[in-house]
């Protein structure tokens, strides 16, 4: 077999191995997650999996990077086209939401990762925390360049721009809305938020 196929293969089988983590991490957290089953699920010996990571520890910590590779470059997608910040903010909250439906158990894994039951892995969570928040200060930077806002601490602003994007996706999905209803409030929460940082501290 050609060495470039079989590199192929592995990759694939790598990510089919991760694709699983997320899901039995998400449903059971760190400690109750059966790697055994994982291996299972990924149509895989039990003992393949170790051909490919150390130990479960070792399989989280892949997991939690791949996530935050692949939500990190969503979000900086969303937020590189051109529009007002105002709009950038609305596609910002779209991403969000489209992750939290299309691919629910790595958003899970990953909010469970800073907040909940996989708190254990919570300083590497908290890279891709800072991540985003650099990503959203460039923006309101740029938008307070171009007065569009007034507010000064960009980061500060950041986390505020991304909790309120965050929490609202996050309580919706526990109410059941369905995703259409959480994607048409885009506009609106930009622009809450918008006149939040528009607005002069009394």
């Amino acid at each position: 077999m050609p060495k470039i196929v079989d590199e192929q293969m592995r990759e694939a089988t790598r990510r089919k191995i991760l694709r699983e983590a997320a899901r039995e991490f998400a449903r059971l957290g760190f400690d109750q997650a059966n790697i055994n089953l994982i291996a299972e699920q990924a149509g895989i010996g039990k003992g393949t999996i170790y051909l490919y990571f150390e130990n479960k520890r070792e399989l989280f910590l892949a997991m939690l990077r791949t996530i935050a590779q692949t939500q990190l470059g969503t979000v900086r997608t969303a937020l590189a086209e051109a529009g007002t910040l105002e709009q950038r903010i609305a596609r910002l909250f779209l991403a969000f939401a489209r992750l939290a439906e299309e691919d629910s158990d790595s958003f899970s894994v990953y909010m469970s990762a800073l907040y909940g039951v996989n708190r254990a892995f919570q300083a590497e969570a908290t890279r891709l925390l800072r991540d985003y928040l650099a990503v959203i200060s460039m923006v309101l930077e740029q938008g307070r360049a171009n007065g569009e806002i007034q507010a000064e601490s960009s980061e500060a602003n950041a986390l505020l721009v991304l909790s309120l994007t965050e929490s609202y996706i996050l309580s919706a999905r526990v109410l059941d809305w369905p995703e259409a209803e959480i994607t048409n409030r885009a506009s609106a929460i930009a622009h809450a938020i918008i006149q939040g940082l528009t607005a002069q501290p009394t």
